[in-house]
């Protein structure tokens, strides 16, 4: 696809690699732009029904600091344009319709981490290394991280994280619920195909309706997230995969889903 990543389908899943993991793929205005066009193919194939993403040995060091001056010397205009360019990569990822799960080996630093966290489920190695490296530079957290940390572990170990900078291993971020799984370093990637495969057999406009509730429903109050479900619920019971489920039920069969 490109020189910094691959996308490959087999079986349903796609499996997006970063490319570049002797430098420890570097989260650059040229990355954000070929992994969007990524996410955005495998939108469009109906035969990708999930994506793994995964940077191999190192998932991502995170913001490309070094390329990021030449836009910071311009002034703050091209500063704040080129950190928004920095968020679509994470707008992209969270915004995704179809279920995204992250393999994490090696380094997930700054935006790097922020990238993972926009994931459904991250799988993590063992010796996985986190860090929200902002404070450690001067800068603060990004691409999400402020408010996607608070989601997954809770306000305080957040602010732990961002405040301190420091670094956890995949063990300690599942211990503190940042991650989802954690395996064995050399397991990781084949643990989160497992999810994905398992995730793409389940008829696709639910899965699709279910991370949107899912989602929304994060940011808004119970009766709000009981509304969002009617609505949601309402559609799906009327669409063919439902009561097609309830017709196999009932005959004991296996259901003929069409994603619709």
């Amino acid at each position: 696809m490109s020189d910094l990543m691959r996308f490959d389908v087999d079986n349903g899943v796609g499996v997006l690699r970063f490319t570049q993991p002797a430098r420890r793929n570097p989260y650059s205005l040229a990355f954000v732009d070929q992994f969007i066009a990524a996410l955005d193919v495998a939108q469009r194939d109906d035969a990708v029904r999930a994506v793994v993403m995964t940077g191999g040995d190192y998932f991502s060091s995170g913001g490309d600091l070094v390329g990021f001056r030449s836009e910071i010397a311009k002034g703050a205009r091209a500063t704040y344009e080129m950190v928004d360019k920095v968020h679509s990569g994470a707008r992209a990822a969270y915004g995704f319709n179809k279920p995204l799960i992250a393999a994490v080996n090696g380094v997930a630093y700054g935006a790097g981490m922020s990238l993972a966290l926009c994931a459904d489920v991250i799988v993590a190695a063992e010796d996985a290394r986190f860090c929200q490296v902002f404070s450690k530079v001067g800068g603060c957290p990004d691409t999400g991280s402020s408010w996607l940390l608070q989601q997954r572990m809770g306000s305080g170990a957040a602010r732990l994280l961002v405040l301190t900078g420091r670094e956890i291993s995949g063990k300690t971020a599942h211990q503190m619920r940042a991650v989802e799984e954690c395996v064995p370093a050399d397991e990781t990637e084949a643990a989160a195909i497992a999810i994905a495969t398992e995730m793409a057999a389940n008829p696709m406009f639910g899965m699709h309706c279910s991370k949107r509730v899912m989602r929304e429903a994060a940011e808004c109050s119970f009766e709000e997230a009981l509304d969002i479900e009617c609505r949601a619920q309402t559609i799906l019971l009327g669409a063919h995969d439902f009561p097609e489920a309830m017709n196999a039920f009932t005959e004991k069969r296996k259901p003929r889903f069409r994603d619709c």
